[in-house]
């Protein structure tokens, strides 16, 4: 009888076990799905919506108003390609002489109003930052010891200085997890930063997913780890 009850909850335990875990795999598969459709449709709608009242305008001329969501699609992936043909005409402008004297010229008078001068020079920063090739924002993957010693944190080379006394110092940008895109800029000798093999790709990997994608083996210019 406690043999058929003890199988009884073996059976159940294991059957518990199995669905979790298949459940767990189906969130995996599905989850990462649903958030890239729903930032595509966000970035769709947001950078469609911004040319959509000139669509709509345009098309207006013609006797043709959007009646049904489809009409809406259509004139909404209209505005979207509209953007980015726009963006790059801009761009084009931007990068000869002409635009570049312009461009100077309005942003001399931005930086003299206070509070538009810090949004506008955070905000060109930031996309300067992003639009970086990879090899030139991060140069290597390190660890250094932060935030005291005895406690070891993944970072990132970004650069160095050289001070008056002619020291040299490498700019290391500790990320915060999971989130990337902020964290800690400090200061170190190369004596006190640890090498390691990982590729810039597998760093950013490691911190996105707090410590679970890591590599099974990791080489340091300490050992192996």
């Amino acid at each position: 009888m406690k043999s058929k009850m003890k199988s009884g909850k073996l059976y159940t335990v294991g059957f518990k076990k199995s669905t979790r875990r298949k459940v767990i795999a189906g969130l995996l598969v599905v989850f990462p799905v649903f958030i890239t459709f729903i930032v595509i449709k966000f970035l769709f709608t947001m950078i469609g919506g911004i040319l959509s009242p000139v669509v709509i305008k345009a098309v207006g001329f013609f006797g043709f108003s959007p009646k049904s969501k489809i009409d809406e699609f259509v004139i909404t992936s209209v505005a979207f390609v509209l953007t980015f043909v726009t963006l790059y005409f801009i761009g084009m402008i931007a990068t000869n002489f002409l635009g570049k004297f312009v461009i100077n010229f309005f942003e001399k008078i931005l930086h003299n109003v206070p509070i538009i001068k810090n949004v506008y020079t955070s905000s060109k920063k930031l996309i300067e930052i992003i639009s970086l090739p990879t090899t030139q924002s991060f140069k290597r993957v390190v660890i250094v010891e932060y935030p005291r010693v005895g406690m070891k944190a993944f970072a990132f080379v970004t650069g160095n200085l050289k001070t008056q006394d002619g020291t040299e110092l490498s700019s290391i940008f500790i990320p915060t997890t999971p989130n990337p895109t902020s964290g800690f800029l400090i200061y170190l000798s190369e004596r006190d930063i640890e090498e390691t093999d990982l590729s810039i790709e597998e760093g950013m990997k490691l911190i996105v997913s707090g410590g679970i994608l890591i590599p099974d083996r990791m080489e340091t210019n300490r050992g192996k780890l």
